[in-house]
């Protein structure tokens, strides 16, 4: 649900000249939205620049089975990368895109507002820039796991990357086959065999990590 048009508390947006934030002010949207809430579908037109300011994005393929796939995740602080460099070259979104498994505020800001304005702002350009270039690296980082890892070294690096710093994580199984492109049954059977090998505790809907380095030792093998 909408809640304000006020500008969203990014470090670059206080860079902006008075007539820009203005600008951005009257033209930015921001939403309330509920878990896995859709937010863009493969093939739509782009038409904002997305700011998470809590929660976080998933963006995801479906491949010819019908079984998805995450991409990477936009965070709170993070712009989806897809998304701005659709906006500046006018192509249509070549994924998937849904609210994560918690509640997410994105703040929307109109692409004909942001195309303006980043002629003209400094802090806009740089903003724009680093987003791309920092998100590049996490999206080849997956890429490349997805390319050549086995699934449990995915899975293990699926865990210590989202589990954050109390490597916890309240998780189904089947979400995680969602994210890694597989099935339930597999990723179960996956997340038994390092449960067993003492990586990580499973309870209801949870995972605990409770050897990190056994995790970190299983990618690098």
């Amino acid at each position: 649900m909408p809640t304000n048009s006020a500008l969203p508390k990014f470090n670059f947006l206080d860079d902006l000249t008075d007539a820009s934030r203005s600008t951005l002010a009257a033209t930015t949207n921001r939403v309330s939205l509920p878990p896995r809430a859709p937010v863009l579908a493969q093939g739509d037109e782009v038409s904002g620049v997305f700011l998470v300011e809590k929660g976080s994005l998933r963006i995801y393929y479906v491949n010819a089975e019908g079984r998805e796939g995450t991409l990477y995740w936009v965070d709170a602080g993070q712009s989806c990368i897809l998304a701005l460099d659709c906006l500046f070259s006018r192509l249509p979104y070549p994924a998937w895109v849904e609210t994560d498994d918690a509640e997410t505020d994105v703040a929307i800001i109109s692409g004909d507002a942001y195309r303006e304005l980043y002629l003209k702002e400094s802090s806009l350009q740089k903003f724009t820039f680093d987003a791309l270039s920092g998100r590049l690296f996490d999206l080849m980082t997956l890429l490349q796991e997805t390319g050549s890892l086995g699934l449990e070294q995915r899975l293990a690096a699926f865990l210590l990357r989202r589990s954050g710093v109390d490597e916890h994580l309240d998780i189904t199984h089947e979400r995680i086959a969602n994210h890694l492109g597989t099935s339930r049954e597999v990723a179960s059977r996956v997340l038994r065999n390092l449960a067993r090998r003492g990586g990580i505790a499973l309870g209801h809907r949870a995972i605990e990590i409770t050897d990190a380095a056994l995790l970190k030792n299983l990618i690098n093998d």
